[in-house]
């Protein structure tokens, strides 16, 4: 992600009472605007959350994969004493550890890295490219990457079939005994990768 460490912080003033655009009163579950704020500061606030909003799965992701690398048995109690649900946690780790920070796309939501985490580097680049170039929404991006993935096991189909063709006329040609069992499984396979 090639954020501006600036955006970041004047993203997080929106929590800051000190540094606060609006004398505003915020809790766990609620935000207590005062009457009379004007319609740019409330546009910033509403800036900063969301930038903040979009990036918290990215840094608690980052900041589970360091604690585990760190702090071992340790790593266990953070968990355990954090509100989210275990799979959330590990999908969070997972995209943090699988899509590294300068492949990150600050165009796209975490949901847009999970996608693409389990592909190799190389190819969630040009993943997430396309999925900015061509605003691509994250079903859209999944149906993307499916018909990559179909069209590459495609390929592998076909070199696994000329490769098994290969040993079915091997098969033919030797004696009976010993490559019997082979050749009765290489048609089997071949006629299962003819349907």
């Amino acid at each position: 992600m090639t954020d501006n460490p600036n955006d970041i912080s004047n993203a997080l003033q929106v929590f800051s009472k000190d540094q606060a655009l609006c004398k505003y009163v915020l809790s766990e579950r609620s935000m207590a605007i005062p009457d009379g704020v004007k319609f740019e500061v409330i546009e910033q606030l509403l800036g900063g959350m969301k930038l903040v909003t979009d990036s918290v799965q990215f840094w608690i992701g980052d900041l589970l994969v360091y604690s585990e690398r760190s702090f071992g048995e340790m790593f266990s109690q953070l968990v355990d004493s954090m509100d989210y649900e275990p799979q959330s946690l590990k999908d969070m780790m997972w995209v943090a550890h699988s899509v590294a920070p300068n492949v990150r796309r600050k165009e796209l939501s975490w949901s847009h890295h999970r996608e693409v985490a389990k592909l190799v580097q190389d190819d969630q680049k040009s993943m997430l490219e396309a999925a900015v170039t061509d605003n691509l929404s994250v079903s859209e991006l999944r149906a993307l990457i499916r018909k990559d993935n179909k069209k590459e096991k495609g390929s592998k189909v076909e070199e696994y079939k000329e490769a098994l063709e290969e040993i079915l006329v091997l098969a033919k040609n030797s004696p009976p005994n010993c490559l019997a069992r082979i050749l009765i499984v290489v048609s089997n396979v071949l006629d299962k990768a003819g349907n």
